[in-house]
């Protein structure tokens, strides 16, 4: 999404990921003997849907019986310490959604082996032919890549065939405070956090002075990557107690009707999920733009810096989104 001269994506790039649509008819087969070394919760943190929140079972995701058939949707790469909305959509009504992580990705013999322990059973207020689940992923992933296998319960309590979302693991910063973004669209969505004293970290200025710093940015002036997640961080030790302020902008659409958006905030261990969307054609924005999503406060740390302006010489082309830097400057 932003400044533009993004090596981290340099990768990324060439992999174009972008949203993934599996649709799977075969039933559950049964499972290969669970990996011991890791849990699930070291995987997926947490699920939920319409407002339930999925409680994590031991052993086996229930097989298949019968039930209504989904076709699931989501992004491909995900971050360590980030989000994932997965949209499911069934061609019978469901009041509940099962998820486990297995497949080939964790080096298991089966192609649908649970080879993570347990599962997540979400039991939704109210039969619905579609829904959107959110994950939220540990600061810490072993994995490079997982499977994410999701089937549906119909209201009679017959489940349908898996279905497979594979997924990539890119790894970002955490520290003491982390603020991660995601989408589920090709439009250009920026993260700006503003530590206290002022400094705004976003695409314009990606390093504060206090050692914050925006280490992704995705889409930057539409050039779609396939990532759709953004980061920032303080290392630990380096994050000044005061007041942040978090803020989303939506720099363009690039074509995108509508654009969902997830924002996940881990102050200390302190974590919160918020969610919105937007619509409209974007507005190009640079310092100070943007929807503030919420604020936060740190009670522990170094002292504030006040916020300061961009290095001399230097200067934005908000249009571009290029950052046209002094000749000393990398």
């Amino acid at each position: 999404m932003s400044l533009r001269f993004m090596t981290v994506l340099a990768a990324a790039g060439s992999l174009a990921l972008s949203a993934a649509c599996s649709r799977d008819s075969s039933p559950l087969p049964v499972a290969p003997a669970p990996s011991e070394s890791l849990r699930l919760e070291d995987v997926a943190a947490s699920a939920s849907a319409a407002d339930s929140s999925g409680v994590r079972r031991s052993g086996s995701a229930p097989a298949s019986n019968g039930g209504p058939r989904v076709t699931v949707t989501g992004n491909q790469r995900v971050i360590n310490g980030g989000t994932l909305a997965v949209s499911i959509s069934a061609d019978a009504p469901f009041d509940s959604v099962y998820m486990f992580v297995g497949g080939r990705t964790l080096g298991l013999v089966g192609e649908f082996g649970g080879g993570i322990q347990g599962y997540y059973e979400i039991r939704l207020p109210s039969p619905r032919t579609s829904t959107s689940v959110l994950l939220t992923f540990p600061q810490d992933i072993a994995l490079e890549q997982f499977d994410l296998q999701f089937a549906v319960g119909s209201p009679s309590g017959a489940i349908g065939p898996y279905s497979t979302l594979s997924t990539q693991v890119m790894q970002v910063g955490t520290g003491d405070i982390q603020v991660t973004l995601s989408w589920d669209t090709d439009a250009d969505v920026d993260l700006h956090v503003v530590a206290p004293g002022g400094e705004e970290i976003y695409y314009g200025r990606r390093q504060a002075s206090t050692g914050g710093q925006l280490d992704l940015d995705s889409n930057a002036g539409c050039n779609r990557d396939g990532v759709r997640n953004e980061n920032i961080t303080w290392p630990v030790g380096r994050a000044p107690r005061g007041r942040y302020t978090v803020r989303v902008d939506y720099w363009s659409n690039c074509g995108a009707t509508q654009t969902n958006y997830t924002v996940l905030v881990n102050n200390g261990g302190d974590v919160q999920v918020l969610a919105g969307s937007f619509t409209g054609s974007g507005d190009r924005g640079g310092a100070g733009s943007g929807r503030t999503v919420t604020t936060f406060e740190r009670t522990s740390g170094t002292a504030a810096v006040a916020g300061q302006a961009l290095t001399a010489g230097a200067a934005l082309d908000a249009t571009k989104k290029l950052f046209v830097a002094p000749a000393t400057a990398k």
